[in-house]
């Protein structure tokens, strides 16, 4: 990058800028080679290796007499071997459609996000206090390589604000239940390249992409940064870097410590998903300018190329690729056993078992299952290393509820909210809200395909036309009733003891706990 000498206004006077001239010109064709062979590298996690490209570069063309052993300024390499529109293209060089090649990533909102958190005990010095969890909480998006339309996202609520392989996983299945199934996907590392996600991929019948060390390929990173600048609107900013705003980053971290209450200064769960919803539909329903393409507005490419050649629809339920439990467990006396936390946090032995089972005595299967689900507990079991579905299984011994302060706690950090979007060409929005929380998971489906045939897509409800700026009256939650309920079992307020009676009987209590104790340890 070069540095303008003036900082001024004057810098901008339209005079022509001098520099070296270029010591090899490059045919488009060149620059086109070598800007593969640096795509294609992986020095470091955040980028590829230049040196590395133009040295088999100098290789594969001898004719340009070059010294290939001469180190050559990364700075010159770089300008020789831009080639605008790579992403957008195919390697035969022919346009991307839509619903072809899709780039996935996550992203940390730039403002505090206040969620209803009721829930005691988990040592969150905010909700304890005021009800709510303040935080900055991830934002995973599907981002059309050749149109820059988002046609879903999933915000994922966590309470150490990260996300998991079944999060991506649940986001992908999602998104390809109501939009289609992408020819490819461009992926980075870590969860992206979990076994889950992988075997949804298998199932899907859809490529994958490594983009892993090499943020530059995928054109989702392009569009945060868009997204960043319409977003700048929310009150809460604490900036696009780390501490960029001093007296709001302040304000977060006395929030988050319990010493200020977050409410009034960060936008609530609804206004934020407001918010986020109308900053998208905002960028895909207006222009893009490019050199390489022209111009166009994201929503009109995608709708005229989907009527054109429409996109694979999901022909089999892949749910429980996102089953919070996958265990690979041997087939022992016509039963599969697995020990996992179940309801409170309490670790339990679950034996599932099925007529068919005994067809695979002795072999590993691998299953998958909800220990939060609904009773009689159900799990569907698939061959290791595919996607085939070998049949259901049903728990067969009865599940007790119960365990210590000490469960509680960490099964309250256990909770997980995600809200998911559907995006349309024409603006509408929708919606699928679900909380896994201490008994069981709610989901709350509105304009969206939904196992159970509740909702359809095809009249999903109209968005937000302003940000939540403007407009900051309290929405419902549709989930805080389920909330609540949860939150009452967690932490159920003692009565008051009003008489000797009520002293005995607490203290009898307390014996008994205590006597059990010693029997457990």
């Amino acid at each position: 990058m070069s540095i303008l000498p003036d900082h001024s206004l004057n810098a901008f006077s339209g005079q022509a800028r001098k520099g070296r001239p270029r010591q090899l010109d490059l045919t488009e064709d060149q620059k086109k080679e070598l800007s593969a062979l640096y795509l294609a590298t992986n020095a470091t996690r955040t980028s590829g290796s230049m040196t590395l490209a133009w040295s088999i570069f100098c290789a594969n063309h001898p004719d340009l007499g070059w010294d290939a052993s001469a180190r050559a300024s990364k700075h010159k390499l770089r300008q020789a071997a831009y080639a605008p529109g790579l992403l957008r293209r195919n390697l035969d060089g022919s346009l991307l459609r839509a619903g072809q090649r899709a780039s996935w990533d996550d992203a940390t909102i730039n403002f505090g996000v206040c969620v209803p958190w009721p829930w005691r005990g988990s040592g969150d010095k905010c909700a304890e206090k005021y009800g709510v969890r303040l935080g900055r909480f991830q934002l995973l998006a599907c981002h059309d390589d050749a149109t820059s339309f988002i046609p879903a996202y999933s915000y994922i609520i966590r309470y150490e604000q990260t996300y998991r392989g079944e999060d991506v996983a649940g986001a992908m299945i999602r998104t390809c239940r109501d939009v289609g199934i992408f020819d490819a996907f461009v992926l980075e590392g870590g969860v992206w390249k979990s076994d889950r996600v992988q075997r949804l991929l298998d199932g899907l019948g859809i490529r994958h992409i490594d983009a892993k060390g090499r943020p530059q390929c995928k054109l989702v990173e392009n569009f945060f940064n868009r997204l960043w600048s319409v977003l700048s609107l929310v009150p809460g900013q604490v900036g696009r870097y780390q501490a960029e705003n001093k007296a709001m980053s302040e304000k977060y971290v006395a929030c988050r410590q319990g010493r200020q209450d977050p409410r009034g200064i960060f936008p609530t769960l609804a206004e934020a998903l407001e918010a986020i919803d109308w900053a998208i539909n905002y960028l895909n329903t207006h222009p893009i300018e490019s050199r390489e393409y022209g111009k166009w507005i994201p929503a009109e490419r995608w709708e005229a190329d989907l009527k054109e050649r429409p996109m694979r629809q999901v022909s089999a339920d892949f749910s429980w690729l996102q089953a919070p439990a996958i265990v690979r467990r041997k087939v022992v006396k016509g039963t599969l056993r697995a020990t996992v936390p179940g309801p409170l946090g309490v670790p339990q032995r679950w034996h599932f078992t099925a007529p068919w089972l005994w067809q695979h005595e002795g072999q590993a299967l691998m299953l998958h299952f909800d220990p939060l689900g609904e009773w009689p507990l159900q799990a569907v079991v698939t061959v290791p290393g595919s996607v085939k579905v070998l049949g259901q299984v049903t728990c067969s011994n009865p599940v007790s509820l119960g365990g210590s302060g000490e469960d509680y706690g960490k099964q309250i950090r256990q909770i997980m909210r995600t809200e998911y979007r559907l995006l349309t060409s024409t603006g509408k929005t929708g919606r699928e809200s679900t909380l896994r929380a201490i008994n069981g998971q709610t989901t709350v489906a509105q304009g969206v395909k939904v196992r159970d045939g509740e909702a359809s897509a095809d009249t999903p409800p109209e968005s937000g036309g302003t940000p939540a700026r403007v407009r900051r009256y309290q929405l419902q939650d549709p989930l805080d009733k389920a909330a609540g309920r949860d939150s009452r079992i967690t932490a159920p307020q003692p009565a008051t003891p009003a008489t000797r009676d009520d002293f005995a009987a607490l203290r009898r209590r307390a014996r008994q706990a205590e006597h059990s104790a010693t029997l457990n340890f």
